[in-house]
């Protein structure tokens, strides 16, 4: 399909690739938004709360171009856009929460959520740095063609979300467990629709991921910035269209639990994309740039803990500088990126 697609938006200079991706972005935003629906439905359903649903369900459902776009990269030998993405994906999630937070002050998002938030970010802060870690050293040894440090982080985050799990279970009165048959219903129709959102995802991120390449082709940046910078922030729209609604529908700890979950869930996807990235260790085979984005997005997600802590403290202020130095971070790392 990129053989196809490719040639058709470019050598025409940036023009025609940025109309196509701004309306295929357009389109993304539309069918991310019934994810937050669909979702919110479901955790009424089951009484499983908006925070474990936004972790992992929710995450999980918006982080589908992230998969597709970097199990792609790794079969193409584009080790470099594969890493890029899942880090600059990270970075825009949290560019999300931090104009989100400033956009929609009177919903005050970060001083009105629960503190167990924090868990998913410390676990997404943990796993970004042990992939920066990894990136700088060159690799901690391999298990035939796969490293193993995508393994730890695999291996990680399954039991981070355990505990994850364990918390807001806890939280459940167990007569909730018990679905009723309106519960059912309203189950079914949440699932019914989840699923099908996320269809229409799979098929519209992969073109729009081409148009960003192709924009990225005209526009003569590295691959690394390419990954970091568009790609990643194009594989995020789902992410910002489905917290967008989210905070619109009220339900903040559904929006804030699909930022950081996604953030966690991105560098679990390392390791299908190492699983598919033939040649050997794909952290031992990316550029060292990708350590600098990577001190970045921990530097993002610390960030995001401190002024969901504040919140505890009624340090309203705090929060909003804490906002403003996420984009601070951003903008200070797609500087770095593009020099």
């Amino acid at each position: 399909m990129k053989d196809l697609i490719l040639p058709m938006l470019t050598g025409r200079g940036p023009g025609p690739p940025l109309v196509v991706f701004l309306l295929l972005g357009l389109a993304v935003f539309i069918i991310a938004s019934r994810l937050a629906q669909d979702a919110d439905r479901i955790a009424d359903a089951t009484g499983l709360g908006r925070l474990w649903i936004g972790t992992l369900l929710l995450a999980g459902s918006t982080s589908l171009p992230e998969l597709l776009t970097d199990v792609n990269a790794a079969l193409l030998d584009l080790p470099n856009i594969g890493v890029g993405d899942l880090l600059g994906s990270t970075m825009a999630n949290m560019l999300i929460l931090g104009v989100l937070d400033l956009v929609y002050l009177k919903r005050r998002i970060l001083e009105n959520v629960a503190v167990d938030h924090v868990l998913v970010a410390i676990l997404a802060l943990v796993l970004t740095a042990m992939t920066g870690i990894a990136v700088t050293t060159g690799g901690w040894g391999s298990v035939g063609h796969v490293g193993i440090e995508t393994l730890t982080i695999g291996v990680t985050y399954l039991l981070g979300m355990r505990m994850v799990y364990r918390s807001s279970a806890a939280h459940v009165p167990h007569e909730q467990m018990a679905l009723g048959e309106d519960q059912r219903t309203l189950l079914r129709r949440g699932l019914t629709g989840l699923g099908a959102a996320a269809a229409g995802l799979l098929v519209t991120t992969p073109l729009l991921v081409i148009s960003a390449d192709a924009l990225a082709i005209e526009s003569g940046l590295s691959n690394t910035a390419v990954g970091t910078l568009l790609v990643g922030f194009t594989t995020s729209f789902p992410e910002l269209a489905a917290t967008i609604a989210a905070v619109r529908l009220g339900a903040l700890d559904l929006a804030v639990g699909n930022i950081f979950g996604s953030s966690a869930f991105n560098m679990f996807l390392l390791l299908p994309v190492d699983l598919a990235y033939q040649p050997g260790p794909l952290l031992a085979s990316v550029a060292g740039t990708h350590g600098i984005s990577a001190q970045f997005a921990i530097l993002a997600l610390a960030l995001g803990i401190l002024g969901i802590l504040a919140r505890a403290a009624r340090r309203t202020l705090a929060v909003r500088l804490e906002s403003v130095a996420i984009l601070a971070a951003y903008a200070s790392l797609a500087w770095l990126l593009v020099r």
